[in-house]
């Protein structure tokens, strides 16, 4: 398993900023055709399939590699000897060194070439084996599970690519209650494959606030969709994101100075030293190739532009001092733009025109073809020149003004585009995380959306349970039957089956599989109060702070999305006739409101208002008692809870016979 933001140095090999086609389009020579999963069931199958093909990759791009590199060697080798050997012909020496040369440099572009395209197997392997992993394990995440933080500037923000609709934010309460951020593996670990904090953010976002439209849902499903189907290009994709882990803080660093960078006041002024510049360089030239020939009249000429060219950099020393700072935080820069152009160069391949993966395609196109990275780059390469290389520059062409218009030329009219693009990487990382999940799940649906208020679930489980230990279990809640009320015994599922209900809603409102062998609803506003904690911060008590949590579902004020309202033993902070006699109350007036609700409790009497209203039904889950304790099957059944076992496990555990009596007598009618 691979830390965020910790992944080993050979996997981050970018190569030079104009080789960085080169490992994002790797292909092999013999340009087989793309395999995709065959199907759900097989995607594990298809997983150690592609690994195997990977791995058969990695050797033998590594023995080119090294072929090369040897090859390389021989070459510069070679070159050099024959240079040697004659440096007393000249007519021949020349023609020699420009064929040794040339060979060089072929041998080094074949050797860049296998290193990227290793490189590149290398980090789609790394994606594969947390696929793997994340197919098989419950019990720690592949990547980070905790709820990533907003970054320290909170002014900023990344530019809407795909519309998310109108959404229903979630609580802390939700957030506790379904296991979004559990440890160690909450729903959100179980679904985080992102490799930057742009795309966790995207993916805490898509979370915390589901969407309430059915047209919107079903696009960004249709994008899962094609990404689950397209297994290599979602890797190739996700592997060439591997690229920036590690380097969030300078993505967050990055939006923030593309926000920051602006044009400087000094343009008529930077006009005129850059075209003095040229000339001064000219004549600097010509003064030293003519001193160096004997002419040593020509240093005064030299001594001269020197010292103009101090009087014009005092004179200008507010205008370069604005260049520089521009410019200087740019220079850490340099790892990241590589890394996003990588990236934009292999989504805007492998993505499809249609789906919402359409507009992040023509977002990662632009960044490739309009905004000059690569140059931007170069640029900021020569930014990062320090010491006497610098200070000569500087004093005779002033490169500080020429690296500063250059990169302030190609930052501030692309600023959108690589603003969109940033904001294109965070939504196909946390699609594709989505993706992954939906693929590796043993049993798993799309939910189908529908017209009428109601939600309906065949055989769901719960994703955080393994899948060899979960027990399926459906719910069909309608316009008629708007109420279901759960009864059993405590550990007999009645938790767990909320839980399974609220995660599955939440994944069918974000866009994933869910889950289940079907599924189909209408989107809703999800409410739950199922783990109920004190809040001593708040001043709040155990039985205060689930009265102000169920408030939410009584005082519901009206909106065209229904509410589904997922509730655990109501009251139950309270003593016994109060209990009973609220959550009576409470059972009748969610009845009538046109909400959807599914409460479980321990009190019959709940059970008996439900059977009394056409527009509930009872359901319970029961216990089985012999000779080796307490057992569950943890299957949902119709009607009431029955069973009575409470009296005879205390008999089992050895507990007096009076004491027992007594129990009965006061239970008698």
């Amino acid at each position: 398993m691979w830390a965020q933001g910790n992944v080993p140095r050979r996997l981050l090999h970018h190569g030079p900023a104009r080789g960085m086609d080169g490992f994002m389009t790797e292909k092999t020579d013999r340009e087989r055709p793309r395999r995709t999963p065959p199907g759900r069931s097989s995607c594990r199958d298809w997983l150690i399939s592609h690994r195997e093909r990977l791995q058969r990759d990695q050797v033998r791009y590594r023995r080119l590699e090294a072929r090369w590199s040897w090859t390389r060697l021989v070459a510069f080798v070679a070159g050099l000897c024959m240079v040697v050997l004659l440096r007393h012909e000249v007519l021949l020496a020349a023609p020699a060194a420009v064929v040794g040369l040339g060979i060089f440099l072929g041998t080094i572009l074949r050797h860049t070439r296998w290193e990227a395209k290793r490189a590149f197997v290398d980090r789609a392997l790394v994606v594969v084996e947390e696929s793997l992993e994340a197919s098989t394990s419950r019990d720690h995440p592949v990547r980070a599970w905790a709820r990533p933080a907003d970054p320290a500037d909170t002014s900023v923000s990344l530019p809407p690519i795909v519309a998310s609709g109108p959404t229903w934010s979630l609580t802390d309460q939700e957030r506790d209650d379904l296991d979004l951020y559990g440890a160690p593996l909450g729903l959100f670990g179980l679904l985080n494959r992102t490799s930057t904090d742009l795309g966790a953010r995207r993916l805490r976002d898509m979370l915390d606030a589901p969407c309430l439209s059915a047209e919107h849902i079903q696009g960004r499903q249709q994008a899962i969709r094609w990404l689950c189907a397209h297994g290599e290009q979602r890797i190739g994709m996700m592997a060439s994101a591997v690229l920036l882990r590690g380097r969030s803080a300078r993505l967050d660093e990055l939006v923030g100075l593309l926000y920051r960078t602006e044009p400087h006041r000094h343009r008529v002024a930077s006009r005129c030293v850059r075209v003095w510049s040229a000339l001064s360089g000219l004549l600097v030239l010509c003064a030293v190739s003519q001193g160096l020939n004997g002419h040593y009249g020509w240093f005064r000429l030299l001594v001269i532009v020197l010292v103009v060219n101090g009087l014009i950099m005092r004179a200008c020393k507010r205008m370069l001092s604005t260049l520089r700072g521009s410019v200087a935080p740019w220079t850490t820069m340099r790892s990241a733009l590589r890394c996003l152009l990588a990236v934009a160069e292999r989504a805007g391949q492998e993505l499809p025109d249609e789906t919402q993966l359409g507009p992040l395609r023509v977002c990662f196109r632009r960044v490739v073809r309009q905004a000059p990275v690569a140059s931007l780059c170069e640029w900021l390469e020569w930014a990062s020149l320090h010491g006497m290389v610098r200070g000569l520059l500087n004093a005779v062409v002033f490169l500080d003004v020429h690296v500063g218009e250059a990169v302030l030329a190609r930052i501030i009219p692309n600023r959108d585009i690589l603003l969109r693009g940033l904001s294109a990487l965070a939504e196909l990382e946390a699609l594709n995380s989505l993706a992954c999940f939906s693929a590796e799940q043993p049993v798993a649906c799309y939910p189908q959306t529908v017209p009428d208020p109601g939600l309906s679930i065949e055989r769901g489980r719960h994703p955080l349970i393994p899948h060899a230990d979960v027990t399926p279990n459906s719910v069909d809640v309608t316009c008629d039957q708007r109420t279901w009320v759960i009864t059993g015994p405590n550990a007999a599922g009645k938790s767990t089956f909320l839980r399974m209900v609220g995660v599955n809603v939440l994944l069918a409102q974000i866009g994933a599989a869910v889950p289940a062998r079907a599924m189909t609803w209408s989107p809703v506003r999800l409410m739950t109060d199922v783990r109920i904690r004190d809040d001593l911060a708040k001043h709040e008590s155990y039985f205060l702070s689930e009265v102000r949590r169920l408030r939410r579902m009584v005082l519901d004020p009206p909106n065209d999305a229904r509410l589904l309202g997922l509730i655990d033993e109501p009251f139950r902070g309270t003593n016994s006739a109060e209990r009973i006699a609220a959550g009576v109350a409470l059972l009748e007036h969610l009845l009538v409101s046109r909400n959807l609700f599914i409460v479980a409790t321990h009190e019959e009497t709940l059970a008996r208002t439900a059977a009394a209203d056409p527009s509930a039904e009872n359901y319970h889950f029961q216990e089985r008692l012999d000779e080796g304790g307490v057992t569950f099957d943890y299957r949902l059944r119709p009607g009431p809870a029955s069973t009575r076992t409470a009296l005879r496990i205390l008999e089992q555990e050895g507990y007096p016979a009076a004491l027992l009596e007594r129990a009965r007598r006061l239970m008698a009618p």
